[in-house]
Parts: C-alpha cells; sequence; structure tokens
C-alpha cells in the first residue's frame, strides 16, 4: 500500500492559497478538517496495512519453522531408524564431549550399559576405543584405525562434524570385522597349509628324476620302480589340486547347488559301485541297507561327500567291512556309514573337519589323500542344510552320521 506524498502536500497548499485569497476561515479550517481526516484515516491504514504484513511475515516465519522442526524430527526418526538396522555401531559425541547418541550394535559389541547423556570417558574401560574417540575428539579430523577387543576385531571410521568454521562433535562408525580377520588367518594358514602338502610330492617328483637322469645305466626294474613311485607323486598331486578347485568353488560367495528331486538312494548305491572296485582290492565287504526317500539335492555334491567318507572307511580299515543304512527319522534322512578300522581318538575327533588335518599321516599319503575330504564333505552336507556328527572309537571302528532335511 502505497501514500502519494506529493498529492498531500499539494492539497495542504490548496488549502492555505484558498484561506489566503478568500480569507474565509471558516471555509478553510473546514477543508483543513476534511484533509486532516483524510490524512489521519490513510496513516491508520497504512498502519493497520504494515501490521498485517508483519503479522502474515510472522505466521510464515513460524509455519516455515515449524515445518523446518517437523522435517527435523523426520530426518532424526529416519537417522534412528536406520541406525538400529545398519549392522555397524554409531556413536555421536557432541562438541562438549556428551554422548548425544549409540545404537544398539555398540551395546552388543561392548558392554551393555546407557552411554547416553554421558562424557565419552564413560568408553574408558574400553581402552582401545577411548583412545580413538579421544584423539578423533581432540584432533577434529577424520581418523581411521583397526581395534581388537576380547578376542573381536573392530574397524572405527571417526568423521568430524562442522557447523560452518565451528566444530560440533563428531561421528564414529564402528565395523566388526571378526569374520573378515578369522578368514584372512585362515586364509594364511590355508596357503602355508597348500605350500607345504605341494612341497611333499614335488620333492619327491624331483629327487627321483634327478636320480633317472644322471644314472643312465640304472637297473631296468628300479627305473620302473621309480617311474610307478612319480606317477602315484602324481595322482596325488593331481588329487590335491583338484580338491583344491572343488573347496575354492564352495568358498565363493555366489556357489549354488543344482538341486533336483531324486531318491538318495539312486546317489547312494552308484556311490558304492564306485568305490567297491577298493574294498575288493582290500578284501573288505561293504553291505547296505537303504529306505527309498526323495530329496531335493545336488546329486554330483552329494555323490561326492558320500565317496570321501566312504574311501575313507576303506582306507582306515584292514579288516571286516563297511555298513551303510539309510532310514527315514521324523523330517530328516538319515544316512550312517560305520567301519571297523583303526578309528579315531576323542581328542582328534572335533578336528577331522579341518583342511589338510590327518588323523594318520603316513596313511593318508600311502593312499593319496589329499587331506580335504572330510573339508569338502562337511561343506556339501552344511549347503544342502543337513548335519554331519562322527562317533569313533580306537580300534573298534568310526560312525559317521549324515542327516538330511527332507523337504516337499
Amino acid at each position: 500500500m502505497k501514500i502519494n506524498k506529493l498529492s498531500i502536500v499539494l492539497a495542504y497548499s490548496f488549502v492555505i492559497v484558498v484561506l489566503l485569497i478568500s480569507k474565509d476561515f471558516i471555509l478553510a479550517s473546514l477543508m483543513m478538517l476534511l484533509l486532516l481526516s483524510y490524512h489521519l484515516y490513510n496513516n491508520y491504514q497504512l498502519k493497520k496495512y504494515y501490521s498485517d504484513q508483519i503479522l502474515q511475515k510472522e505466521t510464515n516465519l513460524m509455519n516455515s519453522i515449524q515445518k523446518e522442526k517437523q522435517k527435523r524430527l523426520e530426518n532424526y526418526s529416519q537417522f534412528l531408524s536406520l541406525s538400529q538396522t545398519l549392522g555397524s555401531g554409531l556413536i555421536v559425541v557432541s562438541d562438549l564431549g556428551i554422548i548425544d547418541f549409540v545404537n544398539k550394535d555398540i551395546t552388543s559389541y561392548f558392554t551393555e550399559i546407557d552411554y547416553s547423556n554421558n562424557e565419552y570417558k564413560i568408553f574408558a574401560a574400553i581402552k582401545p576405543l577411548y583412545k580413538f574417540i579421544n584423539e578423533s575428539y581432540l584432533l577434529e579430523s577424520p581418523q581411521r584405525k583397526q581395534i581388537k577387543y576380547q578376542d573381536k576385531y573392530f574397524d572405527l571410521i571417526n568423521t568430524p562434524i562442522f557447523e560452518g568454521r565451528f566444530y560440533k562433535g563428531c561421528l564414529i562408525i564402528v565395523h566388526d570385522i571378526t569374520a573378515i580377520k578369522t578368514a584372512e588367518k585362515f586364509q594364511k594358514q590355508f596357503t602355508a597349509d597348500v605350500s607345504h602338502e605341494l612341497k611333499t610330492p614335488l620333492s619327491v617328483l624331483k629327487g627321483f628324476s634327478e636320480i633317472l637322469d644322471r644314472d643312465q645305466e640304472m637297473d631296468i626294474i628300479q627305473r620302473v620302480d621309480f617311474i610307478k613311485m612319480i606317477k602315484k607323486e602324481v595322482t596325488r598331486m593331481e588329487t590335491i589340486i583338484t580338491d583344491l578347485l572343488t573347496i575354492s568353488k564352495m568358498d565363493r560367495l555366489d556357489y549354488e547347488l543344482k538341486l533336483e528331486r531324486i531318491d538318495v538312494t539312486t546317489v547312494i548305491n552308484d556311490t558304492i559301485n564306485l568305490v567297491r572296485s577298493f574294498a575288493v582290492e582290500k578284501k573288505l565287504k561293504i553291505s547296505h541297507n537303504l529306505e527309498s526317500c526323495y530329496l531335493n539335492i545336488d546329486a554330483t555334491k552329494l555323490s561326492l561327500a558320500f565317496t570321501n567318507l566312504i574311501k575313507n572307511a576303506i582306507n582306515y580299515t584292514d579288516e571286516g567291512g563297511i555298513k551303510i543304512k539309510g532310514e527315514i527319522s521324523e523330517k530328516r534322512y538319515i544316512v550312517t556309514i560305520t567301519d571297523t578300522g583303526i578309528g579315531i581318538d576323542d581328542s582328534e575327533q572335533e578336528n577331522i573337519f579341518k583342511r589338510f588335518y590327518r588323523v594318520d599321516s603316513n596313511r593318508s599319503r600311502e593312499t593319496g589323500g589329499s587331506g580335504l575330504g572330510l573339508s569338502i564333505t562337511k561343506n556339501v552336507v552344511l549347503r544342502h542344510g543337513g548335519t554331519i556328527t562322527v562317533d569313533s572309537k580306537l580300534e573298534k571302528g568310526t560312525t559317521f552320521r549324515i542327516c538330511l532335511p527332507i523337504s516337499k
């Protein structure tokens, strides 16, 4: 709303001119009174207009503030929801050193106490974490560090929070990397074991080949024996490499079973026929009693598991035989493979499924085993959703028990 100041000045001037010319004070006073009333009315309208404008702006400002508050509350609510499903720990420390927020993962990683609204010194009992938070808070710069606490490993990442040039605190993310560290440890051990396992046959091959090359006039019978031993070690290396390739495939995240609905007894019978010659060679008898049952299985992989178990039973049995039984028990199909072999000591039973672990190293190498068979077997059974257990007594034999789920 605008008032034309020039028109008001002209109006007042006109009244003064009329007064001077006509010298009619009554008319001039009346005109002055009317003009003054008009002026006051316009001032009132102007004040009302500006008052309404200020009120409208205040209302708009309050609405904006309310919307901003609502938006912040929604963002904070989303932040809280996200932080609880983040899968990593989250700590927010204010510029005053007060813990503004801690999600549930932190309490699961460390001591279950209420950290919120306390100074970050409350973490003092967790020395490596407290040291990291203290450095992050004092240095006001990005930090990253890996720590160990109670046999667990954590990756800590600090992000400082600024508003303009002013430091407002820090946000610390805590990742549990225990599984990664354990995998690294197993990977290093696995690499060392592979190197050790391949070193023996390679040394044998190198030694025999050097002897054959050096002694050109060697007795033909001895030469044939050396060649046989070289072939045996080559076969053993092939077995190790094949099993290593199998395990490497199983360790991949995208590894999947090729499931089909098939009678599991078909797989077991085919496996028995495949290894029967090994039992005949050692004059061992294989007997079986199998109850028919259709399962969703990967026949090739499961056959490999049964082959490893039955061949192990044959390799570690010198007299007697192997009994194989398959039966339905509630919602599971149970396969037991029992031998009358040398057995496994109680102290070693929990280790037999580890890679390259051998109960009898000499016998295993003599039979060309890789030391990976039981590890592969367990992996296959677990991927089928089953379980495998062992029960054994020294010099009395061993029983492996596989339980597979029966699904419709």
